[in-house]
């Protein structure tokens, strides 16, 4: 592994050096108000970043994002991880993970980022998904800070189906980071891990649950039921994950997904009669594949809520349509 990060590193360089393009007007220096509060913690989120590592030209964007994040980081914010719903890639192509390790690994040496695989991490055969094990996900996204928090790991040595330790103002909240259109046998596993810590609450990454419009995916209109159909693996959809998953375990605080639209949430009552919170966040379909974008969740110390917010690494801007920002229940 060390020698592939070397390796990695120099290719990096290279790309450095040859010119990536530039984007005109990114601030260089970030003033009081440009950063993050100093007596919250938080939890930043990066949609699917296919385009950026796709597209030479989308390149510094995602540059500048993971350079604001840094930024942040050596300005000693309390950012406790970063969460990426899917698709590093377009095609799971070695050059487009490349480009992500090295624009990611930095920032990864400072917090966890933890990262949850999208159909288009998969290789496709006469269109679907024929093997699993096609993806090149786990080589590229195990991150030491991410591997010596894993408590709990589906498949010795893959990334695809993890749960990670996580601490919010002093409280246990994991991340439990589940596979595109997840085995059936994957929910059971994670069902039956959560149910057996009822004092951890969590949080579900998984690539594909609501709709462009907020709603959740059904089954039958799901990616993953056309992608695995012709497959060896089970495999299920948003329904069967809400079901079999979050609906009965009131220790879920919320369900964070991509895949689809840009930024979009809906609230739906589980079997305690409690409101869970489940949150869309996604850049392909933004212009110059993202165009800096990331979602800001805020654990303000003295608050049972999180503050989620729309904010442009680039501008420096909160977004401006209120729809982009809502609160939710971290403490009940």
């Amino acid at each position: 592994m060390k020698r592939i990060r070397l390796i990695l590193k120099i290719i990096f360089v290279f790309i450095c050096i040859s010119g990536c393009g530039k984007i005109e007007n990114i601030p260089t220096s970030f003033t009081e108000d440009d950063i993050l509060k100093d007596d919250s913690e938080y939890i930043l989120v990066l949609g699917d970043i296919q385009e950026y590592t796709d597209k030479e030209a989308y390149y510094p964007y995602f540059e500048a994002t993971m350079n604001w994040m840094s930024a942040q980081l050596k300005y000693g914010k309390n950012i406790k991880c970063i969460l990426q719903t899917g698709d590093i890639t377009w095609a799971n192509q070695h050059y487009q993970y490349n480009i992500f390790y090295n624009y990611t690994y930095p920032v990864s040496l400072e917090v966890p980022y933890i990262a949850c695989p999208g159909n288009h991490d998969y290789s496709y055969s006469g269109g679907y998904i024929k093997d699993r094990y096609s993806t090149h996900f786990s080589q590229y996204t195990s991150f030491d800070n991410v591997n010596q928090l894993v408590v709990d790991r589906y498949e010795e040595g893959r990334m695809e189906n993890i749960i990670v330790k996580n601490e919010i103002n002093g409280e246990r909240i994991d991340i439990v980071s589940l596979e595109y259109g997840a085995r059936t046998e994957v929910i059971e596993w994670a069902n039956q891990h959560i149910r057996n810590h009822p004092d951890i609450r969590y949080i579900i990454l998984t690539h594909e649950f609501l709709s462009s419009k907020g709603n959740i995916v059904q089954d039958n209109d799901s990616y993953a039921y056309t992608d695995f159909s012709k497959g060896e693996s089970t495999y299920s959809g948003p329904v069967y994950i809400w079901n079999n998953l979050i609906k009965d375990n009131n220790n879920i605080i919320c369900v964070l997904c991509g895949h689809n639209g840009f930024s979009a949430h809906l609230f739906t009552k589980n079997s305690y009669n409690r409101e869970v919170a489940q949150i869309l966040f996604n850049l392909q379909y933004q212009d110059h594949g993202g165009d800096g974008w990331i979602q800001v969740w805020e654990f303000p110390k003295d608050s049972d809520y999180v503050n989620v917010s729309t904010y442009n690494t680039i501008t420096n801007k909160y977004h401006k349509d209120s729809n982009h920002s809502f609160k939710f229940l971290y403490r009940y």
